[in-house]
């Protein structure tokens, strides 16, 4: 609901703040004296267009500033504007076109003006910001009419689940041959590797046996030497040791001192006759059989190739690879699950979208009858109410598109709602449908300009009663020039133009008392005010 307007150097305007409340607010005053400028600027707040044009004249920048309370509905974060109860919305224009908005103090845009701005407010008159003229929101409407806004919400998020799907699958299919292609070089990389079955440090220990082989009878003549030495010659070091302990062990009962000699010593030849038997054995080893080399040789040439390759650690390269080629299974796998995902939701959305549609059009009769009837009872006695349908392809909204259209004369082709020229037609029509469709919408408050356009007498009075009832719904404002409308209002407040200090200048008056059948009964009569028609205006007010 709007609580607050305040409205500063715009157009007339130089300083305005109004109130609002609940119910039926109306607006009246003389022609030209500022009343569309409200209009104009809560058209603002809602993102119509800015022109630096409307900036009061000698002033450099005009503010508009309205108060809301926050539906529970609206969702600001979507916007990035954190939550609060109450909703505060500003719009800056500049002479210099550096025109700035707020929400809540936080610096937005005006599209995120006309994001949030069908829950706050409805204006039907001339302006850009008439939800019902939005084929998306007569969508809604109908949906809403025909109980089915659920399944309408459901085909919406079957469409988008839909439309995800697809792009995740074509993602999946736009790498499919280059994954193939992968797959082969790494399956052949893989095969290449496994065949060979290299151990790690085979290469090094590779390189270390041929240049020994390389080597081996310098090797085999240096470890037997050694053996004959410390073993097998006469005069070998494990002999001498031994004629050493014999001749220590005779003199050590001498003195026991030389006792841990005797123990070193007899360590000394195990440790000696240790060494002759590695080296015996080591010389035994060494290999000297025929194409030895050879073979040798081969395995490491196919080892340095596959190092060359795939790098120094062939066991850690394998089991990438053997990861990667995993993965595109997993994603070969993952594609053919969201084919087949793709496809169950396919059909769930064309489900639920046939349902909706014949929802639709079964609700689509019953809406053109009643609009019809409600809009002959506002001084448009043959005006013909339809609403036309179309096949589409899938989309968010389901398989179809509608028009509300208009045939205000007998005679003349109907037409859509966004192409009827007469402002007070397209008031009254809209104010047809929110009386029709009275519960079926969100937007808090309604705005209706020229609803009063050529028309009077009985067909006002039915303007104004059917104002009354909507605003037992919703926050209603009207600007009227009618008594016959403004006597069913709540709230009544009067725009006057002053001139003061040379300057022309709008004000706005809350009306009461006496005050408000004065200005019913200029209304009514014109300038001169007679006690006739205040009588009348007395007389009507308590018939309201």
């Amino acid at each position: 609901m709007l609580r607050l307007l305040r409205v500063r150097n715009f157009a007339l305007i130089d300083e305005l703040e109004m109130a609002f409340s609940g119910g039926l607010n109306l607006l009246s005053g003389e022609t030209g004296a500022g009343k569309s400028l409200i209009v104009d600027a809560l058209a603002l707040i809602a993102g119509s267009k800015a022109s630096s044009e409307t900036i009061r004249s000698g002033e450099r920048r005009a503010r508009i500033e309205a108060v809301f309370d926050a539906p529970q509905q609206l969702d600001l974060t979507s916007i990035g504007i954190d939550p609060e109860d109450e909703l505060v919305l500003r719009r800056e224009i500049s002479s210099d076109n550096r025109n700035r908005v707020f929400i809540n103090s936080q610096p937005s845009t005006v599209s995120g003006l006309r994001t949030i701005a069908p829950a706050l407010l409805d204006i039907h008159g001339q302006h850009e910001q008439q939800s019902l003229l939005d084929a998306r929101r007569q969508l809604d409407l109908i949906d809403r009419a025909a109980g089915e806004a659920g399944l309408a919400s459901r085909v919406r998020s079957l469409f988008v689940a839909t439309r995800e799907l697809e792009g995740e699958l074509a993602s999946l299919e736009a790498t499919e041959a280059e994954a193939d292609e992968r797959a082969d070089q790494l399956a052949f990389q893989r095969d290449e590797i496994e065949q060979a079955a290299p151990e790690p440090g085979e290469a090094a220990a590779l390189r270390d046996r041929l240049h020994a082989l390389q080597h081996s009878e310098k090797l085999f003549v240096a470890a037997t030497g050694g053996y004959q030495c410390l073993y097998e010659a006469e005069a070998s070091v494990l002999e001498q040791l031994a004629t050493l302990r014999r001749t220590l062990q005779q003199v050590s009962r001498h003195d026991r001192g030389l006792q841990p000699i005797l123990e070193q010593a007899d360590a000394i030849g195990a440790g000696v006759e240790e060494l002759a038997f590695a080296l015996r054995d080591y010389a035994s080893r060494l290999d000297t059989e025929p194409g030895r080399m050879d073979r040798l040789q081969e395995r490491l040439s196919r080892l340095e190739r596959l190092h060359r390759k795939y790098g120094p650690d062939l066991t850690a390269h394998l089991e990438t690879v053997i990861q990667e080629l995993d993965t595109i299974g997993l994603r070969n796998s993952r594609r053919d699950d969201v084919s087949q995902r793709l496809s169950e939701t396919r059909a769930r959305f064309r489900e639920a979208a046939e349902r909706l549609g014949q929802a639709r059009r079964n609700v689509s009769a019953r809406l053109e009858e009643h609009v019809t009837a409600e809009i002959r009872s506002l001084a448009m006695p043959r005006a013909v109410f339809r609403i036309d349908w179309e096949a589409t392809g899938p989309r968010a909204s389901g398989c179809e598109a509608c028009r509300f259209v208009l045939a205000p004369n007998p005679g003349e082709a109907a037409a859509p709602l966004a192409s009827i020229a007469s402002g007070g037609e397209l008031s009254r029509t809209m104010l047809a449908l929110r009386t029709v469709m009275t519960g079926h919408g969100e937007t808090g408050t309604l705005v209706f300009d020229e609803v009063d356009a050529g028309i009077g007498g009985e067909a006002a009075e039915m303007v104004g009663r059917k104002l009354k009832a909507l605003a037992a719904s919703y926050q209603v404002l009207c600007v009227t020039h009618v008594a016959q409308i403004a006597r069913f209002a709540d709230h009544h407040s009067r725009i006057d133009k002053r001139i003061a200090d040379g300057r022309t200048t709008t004000r706005v008056e809350t009306l009461a008392g006496e005050a408000r059948i004065e200005e019913l009964a200029r209304m009514m009569s014109g300038p001169a005010v007679t006690d006739a028609a205040r009588r009348h205006v007395r007389e009507l007010l308590r018939r309201s």
